[in-house]
């Protein structure tokens, strides 16, 4: 769904800037528009990106969050993991193509890991059969039972993905990026990935093998991000990702009200008010104007005075924000890596498997399910031992002897989230004409951000891209 590789360049960045630079050094149109009072419903990544912007800029600035802490969807989990062991919950990985979030990443001096070990085999589950996968290499088509055809067989596992998208992914290159969601490719957006590989002959373990749960994405959007994913490698953030918002945050301390739940957003000629609820008490605080980064599938249940317009209010009801389910386990010791392995898998569900402590010291591990779709609806369901058992009885299939080896376990819903209920936004078949084409224009004084309404949803990148847009649109 997201930026394709190397075109998100240095010049595009400033461009995308507006001013050419995003930190502390002299702003020209500082001096040319006077100072404002503006407001900041969230201190995710796209309020952070704005709020520092506009204070550069000189402007006043309130940002309410709701939660006790910064970041949003970038959230590192460290609780109830020893020795400082520590994992992602939220946004996991950076491509080296995003290069806005790196940006900010050299900025606050933060260092960069690899996310995927770059040694050792993984391991390949399907239908109940049991492959390590050397590494840069790709399962043995011969080694599994499948439904696969006879072109399908010859391009293998790993062969699918050019063999279907590739061509597809090709045509989203020829377009510059600042045309997004390119509109001589319209008719991707009206198609789901499952009609599209359905009528290029796919057979329906390919269209599993492709869409691992996403059969429903509208084919715009999910090339888009893979092409976010096509590249060497990937990167996070040492010490975990949520250091970059909380650096951010550090320089907005002044402007932040944590703990700050807004019920009633209003607005007039004349300022924008909104209500919020805070240590048990209802408070308002006003502004010239206001950039709401609040996720639509939360905004839709928050009062707003006068109504939104009749499309606006059409895209806040509709927009789908996909669930997901992440579980984390923590082992006595990493034994999969005696056995020549990082950690890593890839199962026959809507789901990745990961060992974020592959490159962290000590001897205990993490091992991490990441379920999206169906599936992380389906566990969002249950109480939380049960995605529990369920999730170490999958690792066990994966590691076999895992199970001896627990010492602790944790659960993180993002739909089941109060402040998301979702984790990013996916968009359906037909979502580009009526949702997403209306979804970031201002209602009056009021402006919108946030990854849900960026050209790289899903990602860091897009909620400071967003972020930054936004603050240019009130300057």
């Amino acid at each position: 769904m997201r930026a394709r590789p190397n075109q998100t360049n240095r010049r595009n960045f400033l461009k995308l800037t507006g001013a050419g630079l995003i930190f502390g050094q002299a702003v020209l149109a500082q001096s040319a528009n006077p100072s404002k009072r503006i407001l900041i419903l969230g201190a995710g990544m796209s309020g952070l990106a704005a709020g520092l912007r506009l204070k550069e800029l000189g402007h006043d600035v309130v940002i309410l969050e709701a939660r006790s802490r910064p970041g949003g969807r970038v959230y590192t989990v460290r609780e109830p993991f020893s020795d400082g062991l520590y994992a992602e919950a939220g946004a996991g990985r950076i491509p080296p193509t995003h290069t806005l979030t790196l940006e900010y990443v050299k900025k606050f001096q933060l260092e960069l890991d690899p996310f995927y070990p770059e040694k050792d085999a993984k391991v390949f589950l399907w239908r109940g059969q049991r492959s390590v996968v050397p590494f840069g290499k790709d399962p043995v088509t011969s080694d599994f039972k499948s439904n696969l055809n006879e072109s399908e067989r010859k391009v293998g596992f790993g062969g699918l993905d050019q063999f279907y998208l590739g061509p597809v992914r090709d045509e989203f290159r020829a377009f510059p990026f600042d045309s997004w969601p390119y509109p001589k490719l319209a008719h991707y957006g009206r198609t789901s990935m499952r009609d599209l590989l359905r009528s290029r002959g796919a057979s329906a373990d390919a269209v599993e093998i492709l869409c691992q749960g996403f059969e429903e994405d509208s084919v715009t959007d999910y090339v888009h991000d893979s092409l976010s994913h096509d590249v060497p490698n990937l990167w996070k953030i040492r010490g975990g990702n949520d250091l970059l918002p909380r650096a951010m945050a550090a320089q907005l301390r002044a402007q932040i009200r944590y703990g700050a739940e807004v019920v009633r957003i209003e607005q007039n000629s004349e300022q924008v008010k909104v209500v919020f609820k805070n240590g048990g008490a209802h408070h308002t605080v006003s502004g010239d104007a206001l950039i709401c980064t609040i996720p639509f599938s939360v905004l839709r249940n928050i009062e707003v005075h006068p109504a939104w317009s009749p499309k606006k209010n059409a895209a806040i009801r509709n927009l789908y924000m996909g669930p997901v389910v992440r579980t984390f386990v923590q082992t006595r010791t990493r034994f999969w890596e005696k056995q020549g392995l990082n950690g890593f898998a890839t199962v026959d569900r809507p789901m990745e498997i990961w060992s974020p402590t592959f490159n962290q010291p000590g001897q205990r591990g993490l091992m991490m399910s990441y379920l999206y779709e169906r599936m992380a609806h389906n566990y969002s369901a249950m109480p939380d031992d049960r995605q529990i058992a369920k999730t170490i009885d999958l690792f066990d299939q994966v590691h076999p002897g895992l199970k001896a080896e627990v010492e602790s376990a944790a659960t993180f819903s993002w739909s089941q989230e109060k402040y998301s209920r979702g984790a990013f936004a996916v968009t359906r078949p037909g979502d580009f004409e009526g949702i997403n084409d209306i979804a970031g224009q201002p209602e009056g004084r009021i402006h919108f951000a946030g990854e849900h309404i960026s050209k790289w949803p899903g990602w860091i990148q897009g909620a400071i891209e967003s972020g930054l847009r936004a603050s240019k649109e009130i300057t």
